[in-house]
Order: C-alpha cells, then sequence, then structure tokens
C-alpha cells in the first residue's frame, strides 16, 4: 500500500522479534519477522522491503553472509541493512558488518527511542531514494520516447520529401498527359480564372475563336470574344451560380452551333464546346422524315379506314343508276351506317389533335367513374362478364369530364373485348406519392411484347374489326390533362395505368 513500509526484522530469537515489534509499532510499518538467513532471502525474493534489521549470530547463515548475498542481488543493494547484536562487538566484527553492507551496527541492550529515530531517518532516505530512482527512470522513459520520437519525425519527414519529390514527378507527368489529350481532342478547350483571365487555351479553341492562344493567355473574356455577348452572359451567370451546366450557342465567328459544357470552381472556371452542326442538322432532317413517315402511315390508316365504307356506298348508288335495283329501306340504313362509320372514324381522328380545345373544372374523379360505372357494367353484362370498382376518396382537381369519360370508356371497353366470358374488369381509382392513380385491369391473355411499344399508335390494331384510335384518343387525351400512361402485361392480364399530377396545373 502507498504510505507503507515493509519492514523485515531476522533473528534467531522470538522473543527479539517481539521486542522489535513493540519498539517499531507504527500504522506506516508493516513488521515482518523471521528466524534465519534463509528465510530472509525468500523473503526478499517475493517482496520489497524499505529497511532490513537482522541479527549476526544466527544457526545456518549469520548475518554477515546473509548481507553479503543480498547485495549482490541488484534489487537489494540500496535497502539499508543494520545489525543488532550482543555479541559480536569488537571493532572486527563491526568492521566485518559495514564491509558485507550493512549502514549501521547497534549493540544490545539499544536504546528503544534511538532505534526508532535511525529506522525513520534510514526510511527517508530510502522514500527519497525510491522517488529519485522513480524519477529517473521516468526520465529515462521520457528521453528514451523523446528519441524514439525525433527517429520516427526524422523518418516521416524523409519520406514526405521523397513523396514530395514523387508527387511532383507525377503531377508534372499528369499534367503534360492532360495536355496531350487536350491538344488532341476535337472539342474545343479552356479554362480562365476568377477575373476571367485566359489560363489555358487548346488548338481546337484556337481554331474555333479564330486567335492564337498567345492572343488570348492573359487577357479576358471580355477582350477576346466580345463580339458573342450571349455567350459571355451565359458563362458569367454560370459562374456565378457556381454549378456546373450545359447550353447551346451560335459562335458569330464561324456561325457554327456547338454545345458548351461549363464546369465552374472556387478560383477557375472550365469550358467545353463541342460542334454540333452536323448533328443538328441530321436531326433536324431525322424529324422533318420522321413526320413524313408518320403523315404517310396516317394518311394510308385513314385512306383504308374511310374507303371502305365509301366503297359500300358507291356500289349501292351505281348499282341504282344503272336501273337494276331500286334502294330499298334496308340498304338505305346500310349506307347510312358505312357514312356514320366514316364520320366517326374522321372524328375520333380530329380527337387526336393536342390543341383541341378542352374545359377543365374543379371536380372529383370519384364522381365522375361512379357516374359511368352503370354503362360500363350494362356493357359487361351483356358479354357475360362483370365490372369490380375500387374507387377511393380523391381529392377535386382540374380535367374535362368528356374527354376523360371518353378515356375510360376506350380503356374499359378494350378491357372486356380482350377477356373471355367469365372474367373480371378492375376499376382503381387511388393516391400516389401526391398523384392520383387510375387502374383498368382486365383478366385476358395479355398483350405481345413485341407490340407493346406501339399500342397508341393511330391506326395499329390488334382487333379484327378495330381503327386503331381508341388508344391513340387516350393518349391523347392524357396529353392533354398532362397526364401519363403506363401499360403493365402478363399471362395474368393487362392493366393500364394513367397518372395525374395534382401539380400540374
Amino acid at each position: 500500500m502507498e504510505g507503507i513500509f515493509n519492514i523485515l526484522m531476522v533473528d534467531d530469537r522470538s522473543e527479539n522479534l517481539m521486542a522489535l515489534e513493540a519498539v517499531l509499532a507504527n500504522p506506516e510499518y508493516n513488521l515482518v519477522g523471521v528466524t534465519s538467513g534463509e528465510d530472509a532471502l525468500r523473503c526478499l525474493l517475493h517482496d520489497d522491503f524499505a529497511i532490513i534489521l537482522m541479527d549476526v549470530q544466527m544457526p545456518g547463515l549469520n548475518g554477515f553472509e546473509t548481507a553479503k548475498i543480498i547485495r549482490t542481488r541488484q534489487k537489494c543493494q540500496n535497502i539499508p541493512i543494520i545489525f543488532i547484536t550482543a555479541i559480536s562487538q569488537n571493532e572486527e566484527n563491526v568492521l566485518e558488518g559495514y564491509a558485507s553492507g550493512a549502514v549501521d551496527y547497534i549493540f544490545k541492550p539499544f536504546s528503544p527511542a534511538i532505534l526508532r529515530a535511525k529506522v525513520d531517518a534510514f526510511l527517508r532516505t530510502y522514500k527519497y531514494q525510491c522517488e529519485i530512482t522513480k524519477q529517473r527512470e521516468l526520465l529515462q522513459g521520457q528521453v528514451a520516447e523523446l528519441d524514439r520520437l525525433n527517429d520516427q519525425l526524422t523518418n516521416t519527414t524523409l519520406e514526405l520529401c521523397r513523396n514530395e519529390i514523387l508527387l511532383e514527378s507525377m503531377v508534372a507527368e499528369r499534367t503534360q498527359q492532360i495536355s496531350s489529350i487536350l491538344e488532341s481532342i476535337k472539342d474545343g478547350f479552356f479554362t480562365v480564372d476568377d477575373k476571367y483571365v485566359f489560363t489555358y487555351v487548346n488548338n481546337a479553341a484556337e481554331e474555333i475563336f479564330g486567335l492564337s492562344r498567345r492572343e488570348m493567355l492573359g487577357k479576358t473574356l471580355f477582350e477576346k470574344i466580345r463580339y458573342n455577348s450571349d455567350f459571355i452572359e451565359r458563362l458569367v451567370a454560370i459562374n456565378r451560380d457556381n454549378e456546373p451546366a450545359c447550353f447551346e450557342t451560335i459562335c458569330t465567328f464561324n456561325g457554327r452551333c456547338y454545345e458548351v459544357r461549363v464546369y465552374p470552381a472556387e478560383d477557375s472556371m472550365s469550358v467545353y464546346l463541342n460542334d454540333i452542326t452536323e448533328r443538328k442538322h441530321i436531326d433536324k432532317e431525322m424529324a422533318r422524315l420522321d413526320r413524313l413517315n408518320l403523315i404517310g402511315e396516317m394518311a394510308a390508316g385513314i385512306a383504308h379506314e374511310i374507303r371502305n365504307p365509301m366503297t359500300t356506298v358507291r356500289g349501292f348508288l351505281q348499282y341504282a343508276k344503272k336501273g337494276k335495283s331500286t334502294l330499298s329501306p334496308s340498304n338505305l340504313d346500310l349506307m347510312v351506317e358505312e357514312l356514320d362509320r366514316a364520320n366517326s372514324i374522321i372524328t375520333e381522328f380530329l380527337s387526336l389533335a393536342k390543341n383541341k380545345n378542352t374545359d377543365k373544372r374543379l371536380q372529383s374523379l370519384g364522381v365522375t367513374l361512379e357516374n359511368l360505372l352503370p354503362l360500363i357494367q350494362a356493357e359487361a353484362i351483356l358479354c357475360g362478364k362483370s365490372v369490380i370498382p375500387i374507387i377511393n376518396p380523391l381529392p377535386d382537381f382540374y380535367f374535362d369530364e368528356k374527354e376523360i369519360r371518353q378515356m375510360v370508356l376506350n380503356l374499359a371497353i378494350n378491357g372486356l373485348e380482350a377477356m373471355q366470358a367469365g372474367g373480371i374488369l378492375k376499376i382503381s381509382a387511388y393516391r400516389e406519392d401526391g398523384d392520383i392513380l387510375l387502374a383498368v385491369e382486365d383478366q385476358g391473355s395479355g398483350i405481345d411484347p413485341k407490340i407493346i411499344d406501339r399500342l397508341g399508335t393511330p391506326f395499329f390494331t390488334t382487333k379484327d374489326s378495330g381503327t386503331g384510335l381508341g388508344l391513340a384518343v387516350c393518349y391523347s387525351i392524357a396529353a392533354r390533362h398532362r397526364a401519363t400512361i403506363d401499360i403493365k402485361s402478363g399471362e395474368w392480364g393487362s392493366v393500364i395505368y394513367v397518372r395525374f399530377k395534382l401539380n400540374a396545373e
């Protein structure tokens, strides 16, 4: 324990040990008594002692021999040894006692006060020596740690120097590689600093602006490209916003169109210019060809669908003109039906127009569906099928009721026609991710994945008697309401989702 001193007392007579215990009784002392030199040595192997009080004349190892052995152990070399004897009092014995390592030699009978004073003095000395030893060991440890840290710092410094040299070499090599790449690309590239002063210009940029890099480096954008004010204003705005951006511009120097990609940084800005003139021409030509192709397909579809009823009417009229037959009421009804069919095709085709006027009002889709359900259910009953409505509470939003009714009817009729007798058509309306979702699900055989992308194309149909305008009209109505249509299909049937965004208006 801290503050408690172990004192070893060695005497072959137990009464002497008891006398020493009585004299030295102190709460700060832990007195350990043994009766032989051998026992003393064993105690020193296991415990640390601050002082040893030892008799000279003992059986076995005497006090002098025991002291000499104790002094051979480095751990015990500084322990004070005091000989206490009543027999060996001549000068030779005293000198031998000091020679064996004792620090004092006391004769019996002794004064208890003097013994206590000497023990206290030697204990204070022992305590100071222990503190000095501890401080020395601590200092030696700190010095060793400082030496270790100094060696580590030296090694780290050398490693950093080597890494710095290697890094500089790698940066120089990488800079050269990047410069070679930038000089070889066909895109124009240049960089400016935070004052819009050119710091790098590649070969392609020289050709784009019609200026050499010697004319541009060290000069500002405003000095060298002032004739293209729109280009400059866009760069300044992007740099101010400090966000990468992309835009297209026409170079006033050569009249070509460029896609410009800008990457602003804290104190610089990098600009890439990709010549897209040819691509724009190709895109424009492709768009023109697509429009011509679409017009051709639509014209062929219209001609095919309208020619059939017209041919029927014309045949009856020619037959009657030759006087071979008069037109009966049934014939007249057939001609009217064919003309109505042609008119219906034209009406549906006109409903595809994107600029068609719509009457959007704030109303409930749920109410519209509930009003329409009896008509759909009646149609389902006629063909031996059923309808299950699942309409959840929905918020009102702006839509044209007539157009939405037409879209729902088209989707429902398509679903009913896709199923065999006994099939179930499910019509659902619910909220999802802040939008309103209308779903029409059938239990048909599904849609061939090869044609699913063509659904909604005017005059494309898989039905024997269809016109191919029903889904096209639905897509057109959805577009006018800023809604999207998604189709999923499999062996289990098909489901068409119409998503209305509430924030579209």
